[in-house]
C-alpha cells in the first residue's frame, strides 16, 4: 500500500493506493483524474470517478500520474422519472463558503479486474 498526504480545500487528505493501483499507475502515459464527488439531490450521495482529464478543476498530485480533485454538486430537480432516464439527477456545481472548507479526510483507490475502484471518508483513516 502506498500513502501520501495532500491538500484539498486548505485541508490534508490521507491518500493511499494499492500494489495493483501502483502497477496500473506506472504503466500509464498520462495521469489519471480521480474526482471525488459529494452529491446532494434526494439523498447525499459520495461518487468517485475516474478520469483521463482534469475537466478544468484545480487538482491536488498525489503522485506524478495520480491527481485528484473534489467536487460537490446539487441536483436540478429530484424526481425519480428523471432519475430512471439519467440514472441520477441533473447536477449544478454548488459554490459556497462553507463547502471552500470541506475536503475528505481518506481516499483509497485500488485497481480490480481491470476497473478503477475508489472510495472516501470524512473521518480519518
Amino acid at each position: 500500500m502506498e500513502r501520501t498526504t495532500v491538500t484539498l480545500n486548505g485541508k490534508p487528505v490521507q491518500v493511499e493506493w494499492t500494489a495493483p493501483a501502483a502497477r496500473e499507475l506506472a504503466a500509464r502515459q498520462a495521469p489519471l483524474f480521480v474526482e471525488l464527488e459529494l452529491y446532494f439531490s434526494c439523498l447525499v450521495k459520495k461518487f468517485v470517478h475516474f478520469r483521463e482529464d482534469a475537466r478544468g478543476y484545480e487538482t491536488a498530485a498525489a503522485h506524478d500520474k495520480l491527481h485528484l480533485y473534489f467536487r460537490p454538486v446539487t441536483s436540478t430537480s429530484c424526481t425519480w422519472e428523471v432519475a430512471e432516464q439519467l440514472g441520477r439527477q441533473p447536477e449544478k456545481p454548488i459554490d459556497s463558503v462553507a463547502l471552500r472548507h470541506v475536503a475528505p479526510r481518506h481516499v483509497h483507490i485500488d485497481h480490480v479486474d481491470g476497473k478503477w475502484v475508489g472510495s472516501y471518508d470524512f473521518l480519518p483513516a
